[in-house]
């Protein structure tokens, strides 16, 4: 018993020494650059967003914020270097729900997206959007799901190849609607919808920013909307939710912190990317770019983490094997 009592002693000493050192390290913090790792090259969405942010979020938190591009591996090599880093607050991983399927199509990761990081908070959503070439003769999902299973295996969509978000999308809604479609992967999103606006495969799942410049041509027809619900952005784009009840498909961006960084740092860098975000000039940098701005809880985006990757593995599981594990 004298044992057990000393044990706790200890226990509860090394906590409260752990909160103090904590808000201190807090009360310090930052007191260097920020570094802001972009698991992808430059130029693509997460590093768009990650720019347009990072001026005022320097400002927010009275340093630098430093943007390092570590593409490879469709996400993994950047991952694996944040993981890696310091759990003091000083790298931080910006990422989109890659982060959440790269573990449904991986076997094996360098790091544990769940152990090895702390979701801060989610920074929005990019529409993504149900396309058809126009010479197809259907309006609605529920024309599209009539149509393929009145041609069972025949309907083909592209994606951007095997384990890409529009794949997944795809599959789940597939799935969902209890049809038969054909996927054509591709190597990238924009070799995809240049196939569908040829008429060379007539469906695709892409994000308004990839396909805006097809959609306005006349080249692209949109049919629907992925996201549980429709958008303010798009009021009059029906969700596929409205047609297939309960299916939700959202591309979305966050930030995350290294596990162990210090609770009270962590809430000081949601709090400066929450007033970031709340900035005009941000916020139309990011609307321009399609992006539709959403700051969550640390709690409420952790649990949004933990879902997707649940989600993104039952896909995969029930797709008998169309989807491989690597």
């Amino acid at each position: 018993m004298l044992n057990f009592q000393k044990k706790m002693q200890r226990l509860m000493l090394t906590c409260l020494l752990a909160g103090v050192m904590g808000a201190g390290w807090a009360a310090d913090y930052p007191s260097a650059p920020v570094t802001l790792v972009v698991p992808t090259g430059p130029g693509g969405g997460t590093d768009l967003a990650a720019r347009a942010m990072s001026e005022r979020l320097a400002k927010a938190l009275g340093q630098p914020v430093i943007i390092d591009n570590k593409a490879g591996a469709g996400g993994i090599i950047g991952n694996q270097s944040a993981a890696r880093a310091k759990p003091d607050g000083y790298t931080l991983l910006i990422s989109s729900n890659q982060f959440g399927i790269i573990p449904a199509v991986q076997s094996k990761l360098p790091y544990d997206p769940i152990k090895d990081f702390i979701p801060i908070t989610s920074i929005g959503v990019i529409p993504t959007l149900v396309l058809l070439n126009p010479s197809l003769p259907i309006g609605s999902i529920s024309e599209l799901i009539s149509y393929a299973k009145q041609n069972p295996g025949k309907l083909q969509y592209a994606s951007a190849g095997i384990g890409s978000p529009n794949h997944l999308f795809a599959a789940m809604f597939s799935k969902m609607a209890n049809i038969d479609m054909l996927h054509v992967p591709f190597r990238g999103t924009s070799p995809a919808l240049i196939a569908v606006a040829g008429g060379e495969v007539p469906l695709s799942f892409a994000s308004l920013p990839a396909s805006q410049g097809f959609i306005s041509g006349g080249k692209l027809k949109p049919i629907a909307m992925t996201s549980g619900q429709r958008l303010k952005t798009l009021p009059d784009l029906p969700a596929i939710s409205e047609t297939v009840p309960g299916y939700a498909a959202d591309i979305w961006l966050g930030i995350w912190g290294v596990a162990g960084t210090p609770p009270a740092i962590i809430d000081k860098i949601h709090a400066a990317i929450e007033e970031t975000l709340k900035d005009p000039a941000v916020l139309k940098s990011l609307s321009d770019q399609g992006l539709v701005v959403e700051v969550r809880s640390k709690e409420n985006f952790a649990a949004v983490v933990k879902e997707e990757i649940a989600k993104w593995n039952k896909v995969v599981d029930d797709s008998g094997g169309e989807i491989k594990r690597q």
